[in-house]
């Protein structure tokens, strides 16, 4: 067997496909697993075919210990996923956008589940992910491998001509169901965010917040930190405590879909808007309504306050 690196990309990329796209109706659990586990080996295959394009020694977990003979061998640990990625920025100067590699995070987080848990997830999350990581696969391929590929130019093509056939069919069915939800989260759209699992806007922020696309529950606390390490406008966490339900369920500058554009600070339990309220500036936790006079903070119980 002859696979290059670019080659058995391309081969797990349509394996994938033929388990998201070929069968009537919803793939079943044994399509989504060996979908995900393929998708995810294309993606780490062929970001690490562009980074030995740049320089063979990039694919080592470290560069600095990369020898020659250990590489033609096979012999070597190679660098992670998403190392490939911050490399293919950092060093090669691509741009990889912060939406892209949190697409390429989800999926290779869906993919350790199943490996180690047997579990992917729900159908509709794994199939949103494979929208976006796809997306972004093809153009990856098309921008950065068809070009200097000479001998594999033609085989590249024409999968990739198959491919795109089937990312239409697997992007429709994510678009049918955006649609079909339009009207049962319309009125929802003030306390609703993008989902970690599928990145579509239809997290509803409540008790127990609850993805309407991919229709998977999350933690509140473990929601609110998992917005704020991926959206934070700064390198700066910002959980503050829910002075409704006394727990850090606030995510300050947080994105909701009436307006994305606007950064809010929300309780990821209640739903409660705390965007002009202040923070006390000892504690740095709780919040109080901006008419309030400066007084007694409940949990550090010391009285300045300011803008938040």
């Amino acid at each position: 067997m002859d696979f290059t690196p670019v080659r058995n990309g391309m081969d797990f990329l349509l394996s994938a496909f033929d388990h998201l796209s070929q069968r009537g109706g919803e793939p079943g659990a044994r399509d989504l697993k060996y979908a995900v586990l393929h998708l995810q080996a294309a993606v780490e295959v062929l970001l690490k075919a562009r980074l030995i394009r740049e320089h063979w020694s990039l694919v080592f977990s470290d560069p600095g210990k990369a020898k020659r003979t250990d590489y033609e061998k096979g012999s070597f640990h190679s660098c992670t996923v998403l190392g490939a990625v911050d490399r293919l920025n950092n060093i090669v100067s691509l741009q990889i956008s912060k939406e892209q590699r949190q697409a390429i995070s989800n999926l290779a987080d869906t993919r350790n589940a199943l490996t180690h848990l047997g579990h992917a997830g729900s159908v509709y999350a794994v199939e949103s992910q494979a929208a976006h990581v796809l997306d972004f696969l093809l153009n990856f391929i098309h921008e950065e491998l068809r070009p200097a590929l000479s001998n594999e130019g033609q085989f590249v093509e024409m999968t990739m001509d198959q491919l795109r056939t089937r990312l239409g069919h697997i992007k429709a069915l994510v678009t049918h169901r955006v649609q079909r939800l339009e009207g049962e989260l319309k009125p929802l759209a003030s306390h609703t965010v993008q989902c970690p699992d599928c990145q579509q806007w239809a997290l509803v922020l409540g008790d127990e917040p609850l993805c309407h696309f991919c229709l998977t529950r999350f933690d509140p606390e473990e929601a609110a930190v998992w917005y704020s390490e991926t959206h934070a406008v700064t390198d700066e966490i910002s959980i503050l405590l829910c002075p409704s339900c006394d727990r850090h369920t606030v995510a300050a500058g947080t994105s909701v879909a009436q307006d994305k554009k606007t950064r809010l600070d929300i309780c990821f339990q209640c739903a409660s808007d705390f965007t002009d309220w202040e923070v006390c500036e000892v504690c740095g936790e709780t919040l109080v309504p901006p008419d309030k006079e400066p007084s007694t903070c409940d949990p550090c119980l010391t009285g300045r306050y300011e803008r938040f």
